[in-house]
Protein backbone atom coordinates (compact mmCIF):
# COMPACT_ATOMS: atom_id res chain seq x y z
CA UNK A 1 0.00 0.00 0.00
CA UNK A 2 1.21 3.33 -1.06
CA UNK A 3 0.92 6.91 1.85
CA UNK A 4 1.71 9.76 1.35
CA UNK A 5 3.34 11.90 4.17
CA UNK A 6 1.56 14.91 3.80
CA UNK A 7 3.51 16.97 6.11
CA UNK A 8 7.27 16.25 4.49
CA UNK A 9 5.49 17.38 0.89
CA UNK A 10 4.54 20.77 2.07
CA UNK A 11 7.43 21.21 4.03
CA UNK A 12 9.70 20.54 1.05
CA UNK A 13 8.30 23.23 -1.01
CA UNK A 14 9.89 26.63 -1.08
CA UNK A 15 7.16 29.20 -2.43
CA UNK A 16 7.96 31.11 -5.10
CA UNK A 17 5.52 33.01 -7.60
CA UNK A 18 6.72 30.07 -9.79
CA UNK A 19 6.03 27.24 -7.52
CA UNK A 20 2.40 28.56 -6.95
CA UNK A 21 1.26 26.57 -9.99
CA UNK A 22 2.93 23.21 -8.51
CA UNK A 23 1.65 23.75 -5.08
CA UNK A 24 -1.71 23.75 -6.11
CA UNK A 25 -1.46 20.65 -7.69
CA UNK A 26 0.32 19.18 -4.89
CA UNK A 27 -2.56 20.19 -2.70
CA UNK A 28 -5.03 19.16 -4.58
CA UNK A 29 -3.46 15.48 -5.35
CA UNK A 30 -3.25 14.96 -1.68
CA UNK A 31 -7.18 16.20 -0.99
CA UNK A 32 -7.97 14.10 -3.90
CA UNK A 33 -5.69 11.28 -2.64
CA UNK A 34 -7.35 11.58 1.01
CA UNK A 35 -10.64 11.32 -0.54
CA UNK A 36 -10.05 8.38 -2.71
CA UNK A 37 -8.52 6.91 0.44
CA UNK A 38 -11.97 6.88 2.40
CA UNK A 39 -14.18 6.13 0.08
CA UNK A 40 -12.01 2.84 -0.80
CA UNK A 41 -11.58 2.54 3.02
CA UNK A 42 -15.84 2.82 2.77
CA UNK A 43 -16.62 0.78 0.44
CA UNK A 44 -14.62 -2.19 1.69
CA UNK A 45 -16.02 -2.05 5.10
CA UNK A 46 -19.27 -2.12 3.58
CA UNK A 47 -18.34 -5.41 1.24
CA UNK A 48 -16.97 -7.11 4.26
CA UNK A 49 -19.80 -7.45 6.60
CA UNK A 50 -22.58 -8.51 5.24
CA UNK A 51 -25.93 -8.68 6.65
CA UNK A 52 -28.04 -12.31 6.03
CA UNK A 53 -31.22 -10.98 4.15
CA UNK A 54 -33.72 -12.13 7.11
CA UNK A 55 -31.23 -9.89 9.42
CA UNK A 56 -31.78 -6.87 7.23
CA UNK A 57 -33.80 -4.25 9.20
CA UNK A 58 -36.88 -1.47 8.13
CA UNK A 59 -34.29 0.95 6.91
CA UNK A 60 -31.37 -1.56 5.87
CA UNK A 61 -29.68 -1.85 9.37
CA UNK A 62 -28.88 -5.20 11.11
CA UNK A 63 -32.17 -6.49 13.45
CA UNK A 64 -32.52 -9.64 14.67
CA UNK A 65 -36.05 -9.91 14.02
CA UNK A 66 -35.76 -7.97 10.84
CA UNK A 67 -37.80 -9.73 8.56
CA UNK A 68 -40.52 -10.31 10.83
CA UNK A 69 -40.76 -6.64 10.61
CA UNK A 70 -40.44 -6.27 7.04
CA UNK A 71 -43.36 -8.80 6.80
CA UNK A 72 -46.07 -7.24 9.26
CA UNK A 73 -45.27 -3.81 7.81
CA UNK A 74 -46.04 -5.30 4.26
CA UNK A 75 -49.19 -6.69 5.96
CA UNK A 76 -49.94 -3.40 6.76
CA UNK A 77 -49.43 -2.14 3.59
CA UNK A 78 -51.91 -4.31 1.46
CA UNK A 79 -55.30 -3.29 1.42
CA UNK A 80 -57.23 -6.01 2.24
CA UNK A 81 -54.72 -6.76 4.76
CA UNK A 82 -54.71 -3.60 6.41
CA UNK A 83 -57.42 -3.82 9.27
CA UNK A 84 -56.03 -7.14 10.48
CA UNK A 85 -54.81 -6.88 13.89
CA UNK A 86 -55.46 -10.60 15.21
CA UNK A 87 -52.29 -11.85 13.43
CA UNK A 88 -48.79 -12.18 14.97
CA UNK A 89 -45.94 -12.19 12.46
CA UNK A 90 -42.78 -14.06 14.55
CA UNK A 91 -39.41 -15.66 12.50
CA UNK A 92 -36.80 -18.40 12.83
CA UNK A 93 -33.99 -17.64 10.47
CA UNK A 94 -35.68 -17.05 6.81
CA UNK A 95 -39.47 -18.61 7.90
CA UNK A 96 -42.09 -16.74 8.68
CA UNK A 97 -44.34 -18.12 11.61
CA UNK A 98 -48.24 -16.53 11.61
CA UNK A 99 -49.76 -16.89 15.32
CA UNK A 100 -53.39 -16.03 16.24
CA UNK A 101 -57.21 -15.78 14.40
CA UNK A 102 -58.15 -14.85 10.98
CA UNK A 103 -62.03 -14.62 9.78
CA UNK A 104 -61.43 -16.36 7.03
CA UNK A 105 -59.88 -19.00 4.58
CA UNK A 106 -59.29 -15.92 1.74
CA UNK A 107 -57.57 -13.71 4.36
CA UNK A 108 -55.22 -16.15 5.48
CA UNK A 109 -54.44 -16.87 1.50
CA UNK A 110 -53.16 -13.59 0.90
CA UNK A 111 -51.34 -13.60 4.16
CA UNK A 112 -49.30 -15.68 2.97
CA UNK A 113 -48.82 -14.72 -0.73
CA UNK A 114 -47.83 -11.02 0.83
CA UNK A 115 -45.42 -12.86 3.05
CA UNK A 116 -43.80 -15.18 0.37
CA UNK A 117 -43.15 -11.99 -1.35
CA UNK A 118 -40.89 -10.18 1.12
CA UNK A 119 -37.46 -10.38 0.02
CA UNK A 120 -35.63 -13.25 2.08
CA UNK A 121 -38.55 -15.40 3.13
CA UNK A 122 -37.96 -19.06 2.52
CA UNK A 123 -41.06 -20.45 4.05
CA UNK A 124 -44.67 -19.68 6.04
CA UNK A 125 -45.67 -21.55 8.76
CA UNK A 126 -49.59 -20.84 9.47
CA UNK A 127 -50.13 -24.24 11.59
CA UNK A 128 -50.77 -21.53 14.66
CA UNK A 129 -53.36 -19.47 12.92
CA UNK A 130 -57.19 -20.40 13.33
CA UNK A 131 -59.82 -19.56 11.05
CA UNK A 132 -63.12 -18.99 13.05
Amino acid sequence: MFFFDKKAVVMNIKFNPSNSLLIVFIVTSLLTFSACKNQTGLLVKDSSSSVAVERIGLDGEYDPSGLAKRVAKAFEEDVLLKGISSVYVAQNDSKIILKGTISNQTFLDRLVTVARNVRGVSEVDISQVKIR
